[in-house]
């Protein structure tokens, strides 16, 4: 669906170095990297927002860099700082889509509005992040986009309110069969979303595969400066205890779930 191939940018202060993987329709990606990796860097190429030295990314087959209508109209990009929008209502900023995107569709947008709850009147600087974020992505759809960026989507919030939007994109995802870049500092919020991680380190591409892998790699990433799930550090201090247990899990729901599955097996006893 998505094809970054041998991607160079090396003038001026960004900087990356032959970055190159494919994403799968529907699938949600994790790009994550210390500070400076150049995580912005590629997402602002991805955006059209800088142009690449060398290297070329296509979507469909489509080269970006050769048509920045076709990168307007097929990208969404649901960012985590909302203040530019916080004065408008939905009507407003349905007139700005409108203006913004040859394909925006304002029947499909009212649609998905009406289903997400939000009314059009509503002003986005009154509504939750969760809202907000359901109205960025009613928008990304309206206009047909085949990829969508999410860019720290829960910065910011308490435990419960990152449950609860993560819990949202998920169920958007599901139900739309999006495909997504998330872009995270958080390892838990990747490990609960994505099916493929990228990482990021001095504009390369330092580790690339499925999250039970990536976060398996503990030494790895804590060398350039990240922090894998907890659950992870936990999972492979049973397994030095001698402990059964399967490997590749990253996830409090995935540690419970093994957990009772060694106590009903008897593991766990008295001595």
């Amino acid at each position: 669906m998505i094809k970054v191939e041998n991607l160079c940018k090396r003038r001026g202060e960004f900087k990356l170095e032959n970055i190159s993987f494919e994403l799968k329709e529907g699938y949600i990606m994790g790009l994550i990297g210390p500070n400076g990796s150049g995580k912005t860097t590629l997402i602002k190429l991805i955006l059209g927002l800088l142009k690449a030295d060398e290297g070329e990314i296509k979507i469909f087959d489509k080269d970006i860099f050769e048509d920045e209508i076709y990168v307007k109209d097929n990208i969404g990009f649901v960012f985590d700082n909302f203040n530019f929008y916080q004065h408008l209502n939905i009507k407003d900023y349905k007139r700005i889509l409108k203006n913004s995107y040859s394909k925006f569709d304002e029947k499909l947008f009212n649609s998905y509005i009406e289903s997400f709850g939000i009314k059009n009147k509503s002003y986005i600087g009154n509504l939750s992040k969760g809202e907000t974020i359901k109205v960025m992505v009613a928008g990304a759809l309206s206009h047909d986009a085949k990829l969508i960026v999410l860019d720290e989507p829960t910065a910011g919030l308490d435990p419960k309110g990152r449950d609860e939007i993560l819990g949202q994109i998920k169920e958007l995802h599901n139900t739309y069969k999006m495909t997504i870049i998330l872009v995270s500092h958080s390892m838990e919020d990747v490990a609960k979303l994505a099916e493929r991680v990228v990482v990021m380190n001095k504009g390369e591409i330092y580790l690339d595969g499925r999250p039970g892998e990536v976060f398996m790699r503990i030494e790895e990433l804590e060398e350039v400066g990240l922090a894998v799930p907890q659950v992870t550090y936990l999972i492979r201090a049973l397994k030095e205890k001698g402990f059964p247990v399967s490997d590749n899990i990253i996830t409090v729901e995935e540690a419970k779930e093994e957990l009772l599955r060694l106590y009903r097996e008897g593991v766990f006893n008295n001595d």
